[in-house]
């Protein structure tokens, strides 16, 4: 871990140093004409003075040219510093957004008040999110405002990110870039940021989802099949004469010297509410393969959400049930969108203790579940109950290895999961996972438990 740490400060600083490799190259060949100038010294030919002349104002025409590119960024990167310093919270004014469209796609508004761009040359920025990553570079090239003094009008710019993980992105740090227009310089300057976006899931479901609910909380819409109702466990009522004495509080009673009841449950033939369960419980640790896990995490919270969105879409309220505890901001408007996007997985609450079999109408799954905690969820839930098994061994799914021969002709478009899918063949985590999917199925089979199968 220590040497990782160290990799990522590198490169984190790395940033920061002023020469580009297109500047060492440049005094690379510098060097190399020098040389090649001084061996032409030993001879005597006439031509030799002509070609001295010819070098030398070559050599003061691009010197003048490096020297001209190097104060045009460097008196942007200083006028940058000298401004921000003392107006550090208006330095840097980045405001970011999802268009409703396309929620991958995050959209990013910034404002350089004081940037200055250099002659011909080039104002980028980068962001820091989650402590440690950095997007690619974003180029900052409109005036700010339409003045007859350019300069001074300061930078704006409106960029677009593709945001692949579906969670919550923090965003600590922008980074400005003041670049010449030969590319030799690159002046960094660092600011503090505070932003939070979230990149919320998208329903991926087009089908009905056939369901009935099990609690009654309002006589709303009639069932087929007949309900018990809870009662009131923890409010009482006075004790009355027609009331059952077998419903006495007496730990009541022995306290305050007062009779209460507590409601009992009733056959109600009314249900109102679907309650949804989605564990997220892994119970094969693969953090190892952070990557792969993240890549499962967004297909499964896509799935989930979209199993809320098309139940929402009918008659009944749909109630989703986290097994993680999150503190939703004010700004958030669908509670229940915000609770999937920042769930991940865990290894806290098993499926004995998150899903309640009596009030369960749809249960999702998935290919890391224990075992052993669904047979006995199996064993003490009813006929009515749906289950949605989603194999998340498919996602890597591909003929990458078969097609070696045609990638050696023909050079594939390249995605974020290209690189995980050449190696998914042969990875320990597939076996692992197949054989984990096996079992629970089998289960499914061996307890008579219809279940649909999302692959």
């Amino acid at each position: 871990m220590k040497i990782s740490k160290a990799v990522q400060l590198v490169r984190y600083y790395k940033q920061f140093f002023p020469f580009r490799i297109n500047f060492i190259l440049f005094l690379l060949a510098i060097i190399f004409i020098a040389k090649w100038v001084k061996s032409l010294r030993i001879e005597t030919s006439s031509f030799f003075g002509i070609t001295l002349l010819m070098v030398k104002i070559a050599l003061f025409f691009c010197g003048t040219l490096v020297a001209i590119s190097f104060l045009s960024a460097f008196i942007c990167w200083l006028h940058f510093m000298l401004s921000s310093s003392s107006n550090k919270q208006q330095a840097v004014d980045v405001r970011m957004q999802t268009p409703n469209s396309q929620l991958a796609m995050l959209q990013i508004i910034c404002k350089l008040p004081f940037a200055l761009k250099p002659a011909l040359g080039f104002v980028k920025m980068k962001l820091m999110y989650d402590q440690e990553l950095l997007t690619d570079k974003l180029i900052i090239a409109n005036r700010l405002k339409q003045q007859f003094i350019p300069f001074r009008s300061g930078l704006a710019s409106n960029n677009n990110l593709i945001l692949d993980d579906i969670k919550e992105y923090h965003f600590s740090k922008a980074i400005v870039f003041f670049e010449d227009m030969l590319q030799f310089f690159s002046f960094a300057v660092a600011v503090d940021l505070n932003q939070t976006i979230f990149n919320l899931p998208v329903s991926v479901l087009a089908d009905a989802v056939e369901t009935t609910p099990k609690k009654t909380e309002e006589e709303l819409i009639r069932i087929e099949q007949i309900r018990k109702v809870e009662g009131e466990y923890l409010n009482y009522k006075k004790f009355e004469s027609s009331d059952d004495v077998r419903r006495i509080v007496w730990k009541i009673f022995a306290k305050n010297k007062e009779l209460v009841v507590r409601i009992p449950e009733i056959m109600d033939p009314f249900a109102s509410h679907i309650y949804l369960y989605a564990s997220f419980y892994n119970h094969t640790d693969f953090a190892l393969y952070p990557a792969y896990q993240q890549v499962f995490l967004n297909r499964y919270k896509n799935f989930v959400w979209s199993l809320y969105d098309v139940l929402h879409a009918k008659n009944f309220e749909v109630r989703y049930v986290p097994d993680q505890i999150h503190h939703a901001p004010a700004l958030v408007s669908n509670l229940t969108q915000y609770s999937i996007a920042v769930s991940n997985w865990h290894q806290d609450m098993s499926l004995r203790d998150y899903i309640k079999p009596q009030l369960a109408s749809v249960i999702c799954l998935h290919s890391f579940s224990d075992v052993q905690d669904l047979n006995a969820l199996l064993s003490s839930v009813d006929t009515n109950t749906s289950f949605y098994f989603i194999r998340l061994s498919t996602d890597l799914k591909s003929n990458y290895i078969l097609n070696f021969f045609s990638r050696l002709f023909f050079r594939p478009a390249t995605d974020t999961l290209t690189p995980l899918k050449s190696k998914w063949a042969f990875h320990t985590l597939k076996f692992q996972l197949l054989r984990n999917e096996k079992l629970l199925l089998q289960n499914f089979k061996k307890n008579n438990i219809p279940v649909e199968v999302i692959s």
